[in-house]
């Protein structure tokens, strides 16, 4: 990948208007960010009791996954939109910035669009086996 150092990545010579645009669009990632972690966080917390009980055990280890995924995956983003909200709120290093910020939301990008084909082919398989589940 490629990485800029902070000491050569230049300012960008944005105007006010796009600084406060780039500067909107992070804190929203943000939020957006900061309460999905924050409902996967819960959803892993509510799930562990439900590890005891064996008839549900396998549903619970699948719903902590998927709250595991979604923590990480929204760390991502929120890295992003820290990155984002540094090219608007500072004057050094938008490049370096910038190329953190595309860096993070691209994983975040092809990590959903993974788990979008994986439940798509899953649905598939079930629909077409007839599986239950």
């Amino acid at each position: 990948m490629l990485q800029m150092e902070l000491s050569t990545a230049k300012r960008i010579p944005f105007t006010e208007e796009d600084e406060r645009r780039i500067a909107s669009a992070g804190l929203w990632g943000m939020i957006v960010a900061v309460t999905s972690i924050a409902t996967g966080l819960i959803s892993l917390v509510v799930q562990v009791p439900l590890l005891e009980v064996s008839m549900v055990r396998t549903v619970a280890i699948g719903s902590m996954v998927q709250a595991g995924v979604t923590v990480v995956i929204n760390l991502w983003l929120l890295q992003a939109c820290l990155a984002m909200r540094k090219v608007a709120l500072t004057d050094e290093a938008d490049q370096a910035h910038l190329l953190t910020a595309f860096q993070k939301l691209r994983a975040y990008f092809m990590v959903q669009v993974i788990l979008l084909l994986v439940m798509i082919l899953f649905g598939i398989v079930i629909s077409v086996t007839g599986a239950n589940f």
